[in-house]
């Protein structure tokens, strides 16, 4: 555990936590982005006792998600740009130029995105290890487009009908189509999602408005990835084929990508095999350091 601490922004209120690791094998530090819905601490509190590699691990909750809010306190549409320019504050905040970034769905989107938006300012590439980021689970961007419109159909349903379950079990329909309904897996999924599901919908929006932006001009990803120099992507094995596909397209395109997919996992990875996950972190950001 550690203690929340809070960044006040013109248009939200940014929670975050900051871990030492005393026993650390280096004095580097990494930001750890999560998924729609889920807080930070939620998602990577099981990876954290494996994790060999960094003093300082930051981990911050996305606006509409965890204890991190819009300023009039309301849930209210999010944009990938708008949360990567709260993560980019943040970082400023603690005054962190060099770091390394592990991301999970939505957070590897702002991962990918933050990292872009680096390059074009003349900063060194960000080391990445992502879990199934938003926006790369498709090679065909049209294709991607028809995906993301069932995570629409999602939110819809949480916003219009206040059916938080349905709207969940229609959003794990469409990004874990053939995960095993474990009764207690999904409840705990249901219960995850559920905690603030207006905030949950709204993120899901923000990864399809971007999608959408993508599929009208082809180069916004493609420069996305083009500034991305070392990529460890992590797939579940009960992943849609295509999504692992790509991840394996991408890793023959870029030398310096590599994928692994997880066996026995679905979208829901980092909390089914945290540790090994972690175990497969440390040793990538072993690989190529100084």
């Amino acid at each position: 555990m550690s203690d929340v601490f809070f960044l006040s922004l013109p248009n939200a209120r940014v929670a975050y936590r900051l871990y030492e690791n005393p026993n650390a094998q280096t004095d580097r530090v990494c930001i750890l982005l999560h998924g729609a819905g889920v807080a930070g601490e939620i998602t990577f509190a099981p990876m954290m006792p494996y994790f060999t590699q960094w003093r300082w691990m930051l981990v911050p909750d996305l606006k509409g998600m965890g204890d991190s809010f819009h300023h009039h306190g309301e849930e209210g549409a999010v944009s990938i740009d708008e949360l990567t320019s709260e993560v980019e504050a943040l970082l400023a905040h603690v005054k962190w130029d060099d770091f390394d970034l592990v991301a999970y769905s939505l957070g590897g989107l702002v991962a990918l995105n933050l990292n872009h938006q680096r390059s074009l300012k003349g900063k060194k590439s960000v080391k990445m290890a992502l879990l199934e980021p938003a926006s790369l689970d498709r090679e065909d961007l049209s294709t991607l487009m028809d995906v993301r419109q069932k995570y629409r159909n999602a939110s819809k349903l949480i916003r219009d009908t206040g059916d938080v379950e349905l709207g969940v079990a229609c959003f794990m329909d469409g990004v874990s189509p053939n995960r095993r309904k474990h009764p207690v897996a999904e409840a705990t999924t249901q219960s995850r999602l559920a905690h603030r599901p207006f905030g949950f919908a709204y993120a899901l929006d923000a990864v399809t408005d971007h999608v959408a932006l993508m599929a009208n001009e082809p180069h916004r990803r493609q420069a996305m990835i083009d500034a991305s120099e070392q990529v460890f992507l992590f797939s579940g094995e009960l992943s849609h084929d295509a999504l692992k596909q790509h991840y394996d397209l991408l890793s023959v395109q870029n030398p310096t990508w590599q994928h692994k997919t997880m066996s026995a996992c679905d979208h829901s990875l980092p909390f089914q095999k945290p540790r090994q996950i972690a175990n497969h972190i440390n040793q990538w950001f072993i690989e190529g350091s100084s």
